[in-house]
This record gives structure tokens, C-alpha cells and sequence, in this order.
């Protein structure tokens, strides 16, 4: 998520805090929180999860074996136009795994893995729902990465493709109601599902107020116990990670 410089020193501030800083009373009230998940909440595969190289073959062939509900892989596009896995904004001609293979082995692999497309730029949707298309993979994708700015490109290039909105937060409104209220109204006017952002932002009240207005909410990316454990208490719809075999065990427990 693109941030202001000064949310972004505040936020590292916070995440600092949050760990470092911990009094041992805090930390045993993450540890032994009641975990209450909504009706539907999913996992996420960070790309390059458990040390497999980002937007791999060798990524998407770990995380399936894993079971994991749902992956997440960057794309972007070549110069001639050809959708890729990259974490970038654009792509020589050599450069990347071609979404096109990515899409045919999950839809060999698996029958029911959804795939969360990161979309480094709008250019080239209409590629990317033709692929979607050709390997019946429409209905187990959906975007993130998408700006308010950007949500009509979505709309008409990528008709019936579902997107959560990255947008800035105001690290300091973050127990706001009136505040968190009014970015719910920006999300729903967006056209899109949920919020998707950076767990720094995470708050109960903010997954309340989404919820009230029949919003999802997902975080990422949440890669150590303490972190995963103080999400799983304040109840989004997903929580995307690096260590899904870590978060995996707190699940069950």
C-alpha cells in the first residue's frame, strides 16, 4: 500500500512497539486471547512463502501442497503485453513467470485453491480475465493492489473479477468510529469487496465497522506468533503471511 512518509514513520514506530515493547501482561493477553473468526475467514500464502523464491513455480507448487486456502502472486506485465508474476511495475520480455503457466498448473493441481492477484499495474486486464477464462479460474480469483484511482480500469477491463481497495489509513484514527465509518462509505463507493492493507493499521474497531457495513477485511503481512495471534483475536476475514505452516498451528489449537 502506497503511504504518506509521515504514516509510514509512524506506523514502523508502532510495529516496533508492538513487538519490542510489549509488557509481559500484553504479551500473555495476545498468547491466550479468544480467537473469534467470521464465517468464511481464509489464510493467505504470501508470495515466497516458507523461503521459496516470490512468484515461483516452486512458490505456487509448496503452497498447494500445503493446502493453503488461498496464494498470493504479483503480476504485472511484459512490453508486449504478456501478463507475468513479478513484483514490479513493468517487465522486459524475458523477465518473469508467465501467468499463463501459473494459471494452467494451479488449475491442474488444485480444485479448490483461490488465487489472490496482486496487480502491480491495470494494464493488460483483458489478458489476464482471457487466461482466467481458458482454465476456469475466474471464480477462485480475485485483485488486490487496486488504488482508488484505478477501480473503473478494474471495472470495465475486468468485469465480475471481485477486488479489495488498498487505501491510506490514518495511523492516529485508527479507534475513530466517525473516521473509520467514512472510510467503510469510500471502500463500498469503490465498488470493491473489502479493505485490503497492512496489518500496522489493524484495529478491532475497524474490522467492527467494516462488518457493520457488511465489508471484508484482510491484513498483511503478518509473519511472526505475536503478530498472527493479536490479528486472530480482533476477527478479519484473512490474514495473509510468509509462515502459513506457522499460522496453520495457531489455528488449530
Amino acid at each position: 500500500m502506497k503511504i504518506g512518509t509521515k504514516i509510514a514513520i509512524a506506523a514502523l514506530g508502532v510495529a516496533g512497539a508492538a513487538i519490542a515493547g510489549l509488557a509481559g501482561k500484553e504479551i500473555h493477553r495476545i498468547l491466550n486471547g479468544e480467537i473469534r473468526l467470521p464465517e468464511g475467514f481464509t489464510y493467505t500464502a504470501h508470495s515466497g512463502c516458507e523461503g521459496t523464491p516470490d512468484n515461483s513455480m516452486e512458490f505456487l507448487q509448496k503452497a498447494v501442497a500445503l493446502g493453503v486456502p488461498v496464494l498470493e502472486v504479483d503480476v504485472t506485465v511484459r512490453n508486449d503485453g504478456t501478463p507475468v508474476l513479478l513484483h514490479a511495475e513493468t517487465a522486459a520480455n524475458d523477465e518473469g513467470l508467465l501467468l499463463e503457466d501459473a494459471v494452467r498448473y494451479l488449475s491442474e493441481a488444485s480444485g479448490s485453491v483461490r488465487v489472490n492477484l496482486d496487480l502491480k499495474t491495470v494494464s493488460g486486464l483483458e489478458e489476464i480475465v482471457r487466461i482466467l477464462q481458458a482454465y476456469n479460474m475466474q471464480d477462485r480469483c480475485f485483485f488486490t493492489g487496486v488504488e482508488s484511482g484505478n477501480t473503473q480500469t478494474v471495472k470495465i477491463d475486468a468485469p465480475g473479477i471481485p477486488y479489495y481497495l488498498n487505501a491510506e489509513l490514518n495511523i492516529m484514527r485508527l479507534d475513530d468510529e466517525g473516521y473509520l465509518r467514512s472510510l467503510a462509505q469510500e471502500v463500498q463507493r469503490s465498488g470493491a469487496v473489502g479493505l485490503n492493507c497492512n496489518y500496522k493499521y489493524a484495529s478491532k474497531k475497524l474490522v467492527e465497522v467494516f462488518h457493520a457495513e457488511g465489508l471484508l477485511v484482510s491484513f498483511w503481512t503478518a509473519d511472526n506468533k505475536i503478530v498472527m495471534r493479536n490479528l486472530l483475536t480482533i476477527s478479519p476475514d484473512n490474514i495473509t503471511t510468509r509462515n502459513p505452516i506457522l499460522l496453520a498451528s495457531l489455528l488449530a489449537q
